[in-house]
């Protein structure tokens, strides 16, 4: 597993909107504030690992993930990401139309944001977060 994210562990920027993850409210952590759509199914001093499910039609609770994470994502559905101040997110996804599952992405700390689940059919991925950061090669 370990060898498969050092593909990952490039620089990524500090967070999603540049401020220090350490500065963030840790009421607003996925788990605290939206663990409704959280659930821990690992966690050790190195890493959680999220299971994370949006209903169709759900919108999250704003939340933050204070790590840089790998998200695998096992269907495709339509949904929307929004900042704090309900921005829309560009999409995590990789240029052109095929969608070749499971597609797995690479962020850096993402500070406040929601999911809206636009489609018929539940969005689910699993989230690695690292704590340490990403592992060096």
């Amino acid at each position: 597993f370990l060898a498969a994210t050092n593909a990952f562990a490039q620089d990524l920027p500090i967070s999603t909107d540049g401020t220090d993850p350490k500065t963030w409210d840790p009421k607003q952590d996925a788990v605290a504030s939206g663990k409704k759509n959280h659930v821990v199914i690992f966690e050790d001093s190195e890493i959680r690992v999220l299971s994370v499910t949006v209903l169709p039609g759900e919108v999250e609770i704003l939340h933050h993930h204070q790590w840089p994470s790998v998200i695998v994502y096992d269907r495709p559905v339509k949904s929307e990401n929004r900042d704090g101040k309900g921005n829309l997110l560009a999409a995590k996804r990789p240029a052109g139309d095929k969608v070749e599952l499971p597609r797995v992405i690479r962020v850096p700390p993402e500070a406040l944001h929601s999911v809206s689940n636009l489609d018929t059919t539940p969005l689910h991925l699993i989230r690695i977060e690292f704590k340490n950061g990403f592992p060096k090669q």
